[in-house]
């Protein structure tokens, strides 16, 4: 040969697994033996100048093999051996069952009754913006489906209770969920759950006559359900904070290695799960204080107000059945923090915007104005 002309050998791993990676300092060998060597798995090789190699080969390479010729004796060959990026995984039909459709769900009750309230709930929320779009709701009690929104609002019930079983302590444990967010999860929102489902009974103009203790009785535990949801909020995040600074896993995963952003979101999480349901606080003490007295009185100045407060109280039924769903999909690893965080704003900001609908449909018949209506201000 003539002079010492460089080529590149360019190496594509077409299969899955480790690099096994030849001594640091590896010997000299003409080209054609070294190709020849069998390092890594079968392989599809070509030749470049060094000017005609693509860019992006030397920014992905995992492994770089140089191998020198001795005094014009060969050729000096260089081998690039390229692991190609995995496939992102799909979340496709049958992953999902296997993930979803568990045994520990006795009978699948679980996931079906949460499949059929969440469906159940969206499409009543449809059909109900839809009548006042189109005017068949009337601004008066009993409201437009009230009794359909209950029937919804019981399997939305039976779909928080049955989760109870599945999350018992040995399973938290096993899963190396943050206690913390277990507790919440499991008691705080199922009794949210059905603390809405009750008021919306209350508000629908179909609830029986019943001692006064005992709606208060309901007004202090829901309120209690509330307090107790944010308390293990804010406790889940100083538990993560805990485990980032001496060592534990978060979710399955070793809470070293959750980036400033993971945690930020995992906080965002926690708190946004947990403080909105403040905003119910002023409808429980109407409801503890002024009894079926202050809605009469609420009714007579504005008319479409009890159904204003129904919808709000659905939706946030509806809110805490998505919350349950997106937590679910990713702690089975389907989703990532962010979407888990995307359902979340979606779901939390559903009770406003029916709020807001009704206003706009019903003007002058409703109000968002807690000055208007609650008990003290009428």
């Amino acid at each position: 040969m003539s002079g010492r002309r460089r080529a590149g050998v360019l190496a594509l791993a077409t299969a899955a697994g480790s690099l096994v990676l030849p001594p640091a300092a590896p010997r000299r060998r003409p080209a054609a033996a070294l190709c020849r060597r069998p390092l890594l798995l079968p392989l599809r090789v070509a030749t470049a100048e060094p000017e005609a190699m693509p860019a992006d080969v030397s920014a992905n390479a995992t492994a770089v093999l140089a191998a020198s010729a001795a005094d014009g004796a060969g050729e000096t060959v260089e081998i690039r051996a390229v692991a190609p990026p995995p496939p992102p995984r799909q979340a496709d039909f049958a992953r999902l069952r296997r993930a979803l459709w568990t045994p520990l769900d006795v009978g699948h009750t679980h996931a079906v009754s949460g499949a059929l309230f969440l469906a159940g709930a969206f499409a009543w929320i449809a059909w109900v913006a839809h009548a006042q779009a189109a005017g068949a709701a009337a601004p008066h009690a009993p409201i437009f489906g009230g009794e359909a929104s209950l029937a919804v609002l019981a399997v939305g019930v039976w779909n928080g209770l049955s989760a109870l079983p599945m999350a018992s302590d040995e399973r938290v444990a096993s899963q190396d969920l943050d206690r913390y967010h277990a507790l919440a999860f499991r008691w705080g929102g199922t009794a949210q759950l059905a603390a809405c489902a009750w008021l919306c009974w209350w508000f629908s103009g179909l609830y029986p006559s019943v001692p006064r203790p005992v709606d208060a009785a309901l007004c202090v535990a829901s309120m209690s359900s509330i307090a107790w949801v944010v308390y293990f909020s804010e406790e889940s995040i100083r538990a993560v904070d805990r485990k980032v600074a001496t060592g534990g896993f978060v979710h399955g995963r070793r809470a070293a290695t959750l980036s400033k952003d993971e945690r930020i979101q995992l906080s965002a999480l926690a708190r946004l799960g947990s403080y909105p349901n403040v905003f119910q606080l002023p409808v429980l003490v109407n409801v503890f204080l002024g009894g079926r007295a202050w809605l009469d009185a609420a009714l007579d100045k504005f008319p479409h107000q009890a159904a204003l407060l129904h919808h709000y109280l659905f939706a946030c039924a509806t809110s805490y059945a998505i919350t349950f769903f997106a937590t679910t999909l990713r702690d089975r690893k389907l989703i990532t923090i962010r979407q888990d965080l995307a359902m979340l704003a979606t779901g939390t900001a559903l009770p406003f915007l029916t709020m807001f609908a009704d206003v706009s449909a019903f003007p002058g018949a409703a109000t968002l104005n807690p000055l208007d209506y609650n008990v003290g201000f009428l």
